[in-house]
């Protein structure tokens, strides 16, 4: 229920987010969900500071306000902020030491997930690409390198930088991811640092002359919807949870600023990612099998449209008892196993990323009552898809 409180006890709050990107965006929806639900606050929105460390005119460091939320690469100004009084929160999850209480992405359990997806691809070979010297960055790399070397080879990363100095730099930049994509063992999974990264890593594989998915799966972060589904192909991205970033930062500044909580007694709050959009740069079964990857391809495609294992054997003109043999082998499960896998990922994509009701859930994922996927969610997942859906938005 919202507040109404009078407006000369409405607390003054610097929201200091780039809005132009979907990070900044989708920071600023949680921020607003907090606002709106439990406080009135009285807010100030300054993108600028985000990108300089510090405003034109100095107003934040003037400032007299009573609270502020700040996303900034500039890792001075958590510093600066933390000896002025005022009670803040940093979103960019710098150095764990910046003196500032802190709320961010949990980069290595993202990175963790993006391997593990490649790895569900049964592919062997592994290689992450993004940008030198920015941390989040490293530790994305850090957890998918722990797990991708679980379950195969992980190959040098590459790593160039994140804002060229000259299109001469730009251009041997590309040159040079290009090289790096030809000089991979395929099949390879790659995991991008960002959607942005993974656009530029798909122009490489297509001027590398690799195809994509069939010898490159291409993994973003992000899931910017803008980027992802223009690209060629579309591309498969980590979901991060940036609305559960800004929210709980908004719920920590409430307790700061109201004294039930100090700065040096709170810990980082690391938020971790919502699941896989899986789309097809990763829409790949590695193996050597084309009967196999040919029936997985077609499972992936139409697995949500009621494909069932007999249209499957009918399509494929093999016996039942050799295909689930050849099927269970190659990919570890039954054919009808994997038909459901596919229907309760692409369940769990739309849960996460949309308000669609489950009548319209089931309908899209080829169950044909709401009835019987609630039943078979429960089932699988242990709790029923509406449980699933809020457990996932608050970050659970």
């Amino acid at each position: 229920m919202q507040s109404s409180a009078p407006a000369h006890n409405r607390k003054h709050v610097a929201v200091c987010v780039d809005s132009s990107g979907s990070h900044g965006r989708g920071v600023l929806r949680g921020i607003a969900e907090y606002v709106s639900t439990y406080r009135s606050w009285s807010v100030v929105l300054d993108a600028h500071t985000h990108a300089t460390g510090h405003s034109p005119h100095g107003w934040l460091r003037k400032w007299r306000g009573d609270g502020i939320l700040i996303y900034t690469q500039n890792p001075s100004l958590p510093r600066r902020l933390s000896r002025c009084g005022i009670p803040a929160v940093e979103l960019y999850n710098h150095p764990l030491d910046v003196g500032l209480p802190q709320v961010g992405n949990d980069n290595e359990k993202i990175g963790r997930l993006a391997a593990e997806h490649l790895i569900e691809r049964r592919l062997k070979h592994f290689a992450f690409c993004g940008y030198a010297g920015e941390l989040w960055c490293q530790r994305r790399q850090d957890g998918f390198i722990a797990t991708a070397c679980e379950a195969g080879t992980v190959h040098e990363s590459f790593l160039g930088p994140h804002f060229p100095a000259s299109l001469a730099e730009s251009e041997r930049t590309r040159r040079r991811l290009s090289q790096w994509v030809c000089s991979l063992p395929k099949p390879v999974g790659i995991m991008a640092c960002s959607d942005r990264h993974a656009q530029r890593l798909l122009d490489a594989c297509r001027e590398a002359g690799a195809a994509v998915p069939e010898e490159v799966a291409v993994i973003g972060v992000n899931n910017d919807e803008e980027i992802c589904l223009l690209a060629h192909p579309p591309l498969t991205s980590v979901q991060d949870n940036l609305r559960q970033v800004g929210y709980q930062a908004a719920a920590l500044l409430d307790q700061l600023m109201g004294g039930r909580l100090r700065a040096n007694e709170v810990e980082p709050i690391l938020i971790p990612p919502l699941g896989v959009a899986a789309r097809r740069s990763t829409d790949v079964t590695a193996t050597t099998d084309r009967l196999i990857a040919g029936a997985a391809r077609r499972i992936y495609e139409r697995a949500c449209q009621g494909l069932t294992v007999k249209q499957l054997l009918q399509e494929l003109s093999v016996s039942r008892n050799a295909f689930y043999r050849r099927f269970q082998t190659v990919l570890g499960r039954s054919p009808h196993e994997q038909i459901l896998h596919v229907r309760f990922e692409h369940v769990k994509n739309l849960l996460v990323q949309t308000d669609l009701s489950l009548e319209k859930i089931a309908e899209l994922t080829g169950f044909e009552y709401p009835e019987y996927l609630n039943v078979a969610f429960k089932r699988k997942f242990g709790i029923p898809p509406g449980a699933f859906r809020r457990q996932q938005r608050q970050g659970k």
